[in-house]
């Protein structure tokens, strides 16, 4: 009886965790580059929104975009789509943690995988002007 409960827990919680959409932009600013690419943001540094230019190449694949602080701890995931589609896009990041809660200033780290694996990684700087 015990085993039968396990089992349908384990594939209620794989079911909710399957249901989970695609996190990222919707509309590609470009064609597929040849390799993924991970361009510094613009500005830099920000103070609310900053942009953060990727690119995916031709047959897409898992991409996933992370903004990590100094300690190399996830502050929030910009893009993680496993079937992202090829082109070159825009994630814009307001500065804020997944909780939506103002990050102090400082600098962060973006970092983008791909599903080669591909590894890229950017410096942000964020400054609060009062």
């Amino acid at each position: 009886m015990k085993c039968r409960c396990f089992v349908l827990i384990f594939f209620a919680l794989s079911f909710i965790s399957c249901r989970e959409g695609p996190i990222g932009p919707s509309t590609s600013n470009g064609p597929a580059p040849g390799d993924y690419f991970l361009f510094q943001n613009f500005p830099n540094p920000f103070t609310d929104t900053t942009w953060i230019p990727y690119g995916v190449p031709a047959g897409g694949g898992y991409v996933e975009l992370t903004i990590y602080d100094k300690y190399y701890n996830a502050v929030q995931t910009l893009a993680r789509n496993y079937h992202h589609p090829s082109g070159t896009w825009n994630a814009v990041w307001d500065g804020r943690d997944s909780q939506y809660k103002k990050v102090p200033p400082g600098f962060y780290i973006a970092e983008l995988y791909g599903s080669q694996p591909h590894i890229f990684i950017s410096r942000i700087t964020i400054v609060r002007i009062k």
